[in-house]
Protein backbone atom coordinates (compact mmCIF):
# COMPACT_ATOMS: atom_id res chain seq x y z
CA UNK A 1 0.00 0.00 0.00
CA UNK A 2 1.27 3.49 -0.86
CA UNK A 3 0.63 6.71 1.00
CA UNK A 4 -2.90 7.54 2.11
CA UNK A 5 -3.66 11.19 1.26
CA UNK A 6 -6.10 13.34 3.18
CA UNK A 7 -7.07 16.64 1.56
CA UNK A 8 -8.66 19.53 3.45
CA UNK A 9 -10.13 22.50 1.59
CA UNK A 10 -11.05 25.73 3.37
CA UNK A 11 -11.19 29.53 3.19
CA UNK A 12 -10.02 32.07 5.77
CA UNK A 13 -11.54 35.36 6.87
CA UNK A 14 -9.23 38.16 5.74
CA UNK A 15 -9.51 39.91 9.11
CA UNK A 16 -8.11 36.96 11.04
CA UNK A 17 -6.12 35.27 8.26
CA UNK A 18 -2.61 36.13 9.47
CA UNK A 19 -3.32 35.09 13.05
CA UNK A 20 -4.86 31.79 11.93
CA UNK A 21 -1.97 31.05 9.57
CA UNK A 22 0.55 31.75 12.32
CA UNK A 23 -1.19 29.28 14.64
CA UNK A 24 -1.57 26.63 11.93
CA UNK A 25 2.05 26.88 10.82
CA UNK A 26 3.68 27.23 14.21
CA UNK A 27 1.50 24.92 16.29
CA UNK A 28 -1.20 22.82 14.64
CA UNK A 29 0.53 21.50 11.53
CA UNK A 30 3.78 20.63 13.37
CA UNK A 31 1.70 18.71 15.91
CA UNK A 32 -0.17 16.90 13.16
CA UNK A 33 3.07 16.05 11.38
CA UNK A 34 4.54 14.63 14.62
CA UNK A 35 1.59 12.25 15.01
CA UNK A 36 2.57 8.56 14.67
CA UNK A 37 1.77 7.29 11.21
CA UNK A 38 1.77 10.72 9.54
CA UNK A 39 4.42 10.95 6.81
CA UNK A 40 4.14 14.63 5.95
CA UNK A 41 1.85 17.67 5.85
CA UNK A 42 1.79 20.42 3.22
CA UNK A 43 -0.27 23.63 3.11
CA UNK A 44 -0.97 25.23 -0.28
CA UNK A 45 -2.37 28.60 -1.27
CA UNK A 46 -4.58 28.06 -4.30
CA UNK A 47 -4.61 30.20 -7.43
CA UNK A 48 -8.18 30.94 -8.62
CA UNK A 49 -9.23 29.58 -12.00
CA UNK A 50 -10.50 32.11 -14.55
CA UNK A 51 -14.05 31.65 -15.78
CA UNK A 52 -13.10 30.16 -19.13
CA UNK A 53 -11.77 26.86 -20.51
CA UNK A 54 -8.24 26.44 -19.22
CA UNK A 55 -7.14 25.16 -22.63
CA UNK A 56 -8.38 26.87 -25.80
CA UNK A 57 -10.87 24.69 -27.62
CA UNK A 58 -11.54 22.40 -24.66
CA UNK A 59 -15.01 22.01 -23.15
CA UNK A 60 -15.80 24.12 -20.11
CA UNK A 61 -15.49 22.48 -16.73
CA UNK A 62 -18.75 21.46 -15.07
CA UNK A 63 -18.87 22.23 -11.35
CA UNK A 64 -21.26 20.69 -8.88
CA UNK A 65 -24.21 22.70 -7.66
CA UNK A 66 -24.81 20.39 -4.69
CA UNK A 67 -25.86 22.78 -1.88
CA UNK A 68 -24.72 20.31 0.80
CA UNK A 69 -21.08 20.44 -0.34
CA UNK A 70 -18.95 23.11 1.38
CA UNK A 71 -17.44 25.54 -1.11
CA UNK A 72 -13.96 26.07 0.36
CA UNK A 73 -11.06 26.14 -2.10
CA UNK A 74 -8.62 28.98 -1.25
CA UNK A 75 -6.42 26.71 0.88
CA UNK A 76 -5.59 23.03 0.54
CA UNK A 77 -3.80 21.00 3.19
CA UNK A 78 -2.46 17.58 2.22
CA UNK A 79 -1.66 15.04 4.93
CA UNK A 80 0.05 11.80 3.92
CA UNK A 81 -0.10 8.75 6.18
CA UNK A 82 1.01 5.13 6.16
CA UNK A 83 -2.45 3.64 6.67
CA UNK A 84 -6.15 4.56 6.75
CA UNK A 85 -6.04 3.77 10.49
CA UNK A 86 -4.16 7.04 11.03
CA UNK A 87 -7.34 8.86 10.00
CA UNK A 88 -10.08 6.39 10.91
CA UNK A 89 -8.72 4.15 13.64
CA UNK A 90 -10.43 4.06 17.03
CA UNK A 91 -9.11 6.79 19.36
CA UNK A 92 -6.64 7.97 16.72
CA UNK A 93 -4.39 10.90 17.64
CA UNK A 94 -5.39 13.15 14.74
CA UNK A 95 -9.01 13.12 15.89
CA UNK A 96 -7.87 13.89 19.43
CA UNK A 97 -5.72 16.78 18.17
CA UNK A 98 -8.64 18.23 16.22
CA UNK A 99 -11.00 17.87 19.19
CA UNK A 100 -8.53 19.64 21.48
CA UNK A 101 -8.34 22.55 19.02
CA UNK A 102 -11.98 22.68 17.94
CA UNK A 103 -12.43 26.39 18.71
CA UNK A 104 -9.35 27.46 16.73
CA UNK A 105 -10.23 25.18 13.83
CA UNK A 106 -13.61 26.92 13.51
CA UNK A 107 -11.67 29.65 11.66
CA UNK A 108 -11.38 27.25 8.71
CA UNK A 109 -14.43 28.41 6.75
CA UNK A 110 -16.39 26.32 4.23
CA UNK A 111 -14.25 23.35 5.23
CA UNK A 112 -14.51 19.92 3.64
CA UNK A 113 -12.18 16.96 3.45
CA UNK A 114 -11.56 13.69 1.66
CA UNK A 115 -9.25 10.72 2.16
CA UNK A 116 -7.77 8.98 -0.86
CA UNK A 117 -6.03 5.74 -1.75
CA UNK A 118 -3.49 5.72 -4.56
CA UNK A 119 -4.76 3.97 -7.68
CA UNK A 120 -1.50 4.56 -9.53
CA UNK A 121 1.72 6.57 -9.12
CA UNK A 122 3.67 7.72 -12.18
CA UNK A 123 7.16 9.16 -11.83
CA UNK A 124 8.05 12.21 -13.93
CA UNK A 125 11.29 13.95 -15.01
CA UNK A 126 11.87 15.82 -11.73
CA UNK A 127 11.28 12.90 -9.32
CA UNK A 128 14.78 13.43 -7.91
CA UNK A 129 13.66 16.84 -6.60
CA UNK A 130 11.32 15.16 -4.13
CA UNK A 131 11.66 11.37 -3.89
CA UNK A 132 8.50 9.48 -2.99
CA UNK A 133 7.74 9.70 0.72
CA UNK A 134 10.11 12.60 1.40
CA UNK A 135 7.48 15.31 1.82
CA UNK A 136 5.05 17.63 0.06
CA UNK A 137 6.01 19.04 -3.35
CA UNK A 138 6.69 22.80 -3.78
CA UNK A 139 3.67 23.12 -6.10
CA UNK A 140 0.76 20.89 -6.94
CA UNK A 141 -2.61 20.55 -8.63
CA UNK A 142 -5.40 18.58 -6.96
CA UNK A 143 -8.38 17.63 -9.07
CA UNK A 144 -11.44 16.16 -7.37
CA UNK A 145 -14.47 15.10 -9.33
CA UNK A 146 -17.11 12.48 -10.09
CA UNK A 147 -18.09 10.85 -13.36
CA UNK A 148 -21.69 11.04 -14.50
CA UNK A 149 -22.29 7.29 -14.95
CA UNK A 150 -20.59 3.98 -14.07
CA UNK A 151 -19.83 3.53 -17.77
CA UNK A 152 -17.92 6.82 -17.68
CA UNK A 153 -15.64 5.32 -15.01
CA UNK A 154 -14.51 2.74 -17.56
CA UNK A 155 -13.72 5.37 -20.19
CA UNK A 156 -11.93 7.51 -17.61
CA UNK A 157 -9.71 4.61 -16.53
CA UNK A 158 -8.84 3.87 -20.15
CA UNK A 159 -8.14 7.53 -20.95
CA UNK A 160 -5.69 7.90 -18.09
CA UNK A 161 -3.75 4.88 -19.28
CA UNK A 162 -3.91 5.73 -22.97
CA UNK A 163 -3.09 9.43 -22.70
CA UNK A 164 -2.55 11.21 -19.40
CA UNK A 165 -0.16 8.79 -17.66
CA UNK A 166 2.06 8.74 -20.75
CA UNK A 167 2.26 12.54 -20.74
CA UNK A 168 2.91 12.73 -17.00
CA UNK A 169 6.07 10.69 -17.45
CA UNK A 170 7.62 13.34 -19.75
CA UNK A 171 6.05 16.62 -18.55
CA UNK A 172 8.73 19.25 -17.79
CA UNK A 173 8.93 20.37 -14.18
CA UNK A 174 6.78 17.50 -12.94
CA UNK A 175 7.84 15.31 -10.01
CA UNK A 176 5.13 12.65 -10.12
CA UNK A 177 1.44 12.10 -10.67
CA UNK A 178 -0.94 10.23 -8.42
CA UNK A 179 -4.34 8.98 -9.55
CA UNK A 180 -6.49 8.71 -6.43
CA UNK A 181 -9.71 7.01 -5.35
CA UNK A 182 -11.57 8.12 -2.25
CA UNK A 183 -12.27 6.24 0.92
CA UNK A 184 -14.32 9.17 2.20
CA UNK A 185 -15.42 12.48 0.73
CA UNK A 186 -17.69 13.88 -1.97
CA UNK A 187 -15.49 13.05 -4.95
CA UNK A 188 -14.83 9.44 -5.94
CA UNK A 189 -11.89 10.44 -8.14
CA UNK A 190 -8.84 12.57 -7.48
CA UNK A 191 -5.54 13.42 -9.11
CA UNK A 192 -2.50 14.91 -7.42
CA UNK A 193 0.00 16.39 -9.88
CA UNK A 194 3.27 17.29 -8.13
CA UNK A 195 5.55 19.99 -9.59
CA UNK A 196 8.72 21.85 -8.71
CA UNK A 197 7.06 25.26 -9.22
CA UNK A 198 3.95 27.16 -10.30
CA UNK A 199 5.10 30.31 -12.13
CA UNK A 200 3.34 33.63 -11.58
CA UNK A 201 0.45 33.98 -14.02
CA UNK A 202 -0.23 30.24 -14.25
CA UNK A 203 -3.45 28.88 -12.75
CA UNK A 204 -3.14 25.23 -13.82
CA UNK A 205 -0.67 22.81 -15.35
CA UNK A 206 -2.88 21.73 -18.23
CA UNK A 207 -0.83 23.63 -20.82
CA UNK A 208 2.22 21.56 -19.82
CA UNK A 209 0.32 18.33 -20.42
CA UNK A 210 -0.80 19.59 -23.84
CA UNK A 211 2.82 20.40 -24.72
CA UNK A 212 3.86 16.88 -23.63
CA UNK A 213 1.79 15.29 -26.43
CA UNK A 214 3.21 11.87 -27.39
CA UNK A 215 0.90 11.28 -30.37
CA UNK A 216 -1.40 9.12 -28.27
CA UNK A 217 -4.32 9.75 -30.66
CA UNK A 218 -7.01 9.11 -28.04
CA UNK A 219 -10.23 8.29 -29.87
CA UNK A 220 -12.71 8.71 -27.02
CA UNK A 221 -14.50 11.69 -25.56
CA UNK A 222 -12.84 14.62 -23.84
CA UNK A 223 -12.81 13.97 -20.09
CA UNK A 224 -14.59 17.24 -19.35
CA UNK A 225 -17.63 15.99 -21.25
CA UNK A 226 -18.52 13.49 -18.53
CA UNK A 227 -17.07 14.61 -15.19
CA UNK A 228 -18.37 17.01 -12.55
CA UNK A 229 -15.80 18.87 -10.47
CA UNK A 230 -15.97 20.16 -6.92
CA UNK A 231 -16.06 23.95 -6.49
CA UNK A 232 -13.02 25.54 -8.11
CA UNK A 233 -11.45 22.18 -9.01
CA UNK A 234 -8.80 21.48 -10.13
CA UNK A 235 -6.94 23.42 -7.42
CA UNK A 236 -3.40 24.46 -8.30
CA UNK A 237 -1.22 26.17 -5.72
CA UNK A 238 2.15 26.85 -4.16
CA UNK A 239 3.27 25.41 -0.84
CA UNK A 240 3.33 27.94 1.99
CA UNK A 241 4.09 25.44 4.80
CA UNK A 242 6.63 24.06 5.24
CA UNK A 243 8.14 27.11 3.58
CA UNK A 244 9.44 26.16 0.14
CA UNK A 245 13.19 26.61 -0.27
Amino acid sequence: MGEIIRADWFDLDEATREDTLRWLHQSYFPSAQATPGVCWVGHYEIVPLPDKPYIEGAPRRVETTDPSLPTGWQNVVLTAAVSPEVFFGKDNELDALAAANESRLSALLNHRSAVYLEEQVINAPEQRASPYGMGPPPAMQLGNYNTNTPEDDVELARWYRAERFARVSVTPGMIRGRKLLSIAGWAKHGVLWEFTDLPEGDHSFEHRFVAADRNEDWGGRHVLEYVTHAYGSPHAGRRIWPEAR
